[in-house]
């Protein structure tokens, strides 16, 4: 009995785990910055895919206090404008800007096996033996500027293991960043 209540936590706990499999890689805080709170934030996505933009900087925006996904003040065509891109994001007013971006995506190995009951459990892996996987990891970077002044205050990075799709990337990537930002003092 006691080996099943056991394995169900085990299990339950991997459940759990698969079902967001986001963590921490590493963030910085500008320490010479004076703390000050996102009000009317724009929201950015840096891809040449107009669809991912979108989607990414629309639940981005959602979660900003006045968030506002930078799409619908720049359009695609003027992203390579930057005197055009400047103009608009002065003439709106933003007090700062969140700007995220995948900035590596790589395939890894695992190794799975059978020894989990220890010593006895090697004897079962004549019969399960180790076996390999891969896995999809991607790391995202948000950076948080104070605007107008264009100064970088805050970074962080996360690595999201084999997100089932787009969409679930960009929900865990956004809610990790939010998550920080908000520890970190740019979030109320």
């Amino acid at each position: 009995m006691r080996r099943a209540i056991v394995i169900a936590a085990i299990a339950g706990g991997m459940a759990s785990a698969c079902t967001n499999s986001t963590q921490y890689v590493s963030s910085w805080k500008d320490p010479t910055a004076r703390p000050f709170h996102l009000t009317h934030t724009l929201a950015v996505f840096m891809t040449t895919d107009p669809g991912m933009r979108r989607m990414v900087e629309d639940r981005l925006a959602a979660r900003l206090p006045g968030g506002v996904p930078s799409y619908r003040l720049i359009q695609d065509a003027e992203l390579k404008e930057m005197d055009s891109v400047k103009s608009h994001i002065n003439a709106a007013g933003f007090n700062g800007a969140v700007v995220m971006r995948l900035v590596n995506e790589q395939t890894q190995l695992v190794a799975t096996g059978n020894d989990f009951y220890g010593y006895w459990g090697y004897w079962n892996t004549a019969y399960n033996p180790i076996y390999y996987t891969t896995e999809q990891l991607y790391t995202v970077e948000t950076v948080v500027y104070k605007l107008p002044e264009a100064k970088m205050v805050w970074m962080g990075r996360s690595q999201t293991v084999d997100p089932k799709n787009a969409n679930k990337l960009a929900d865990y990537s956004v809610n990790f960043a939010v998550k920080n930002m908000r520890k970190d003092g740019f979030l109320p």
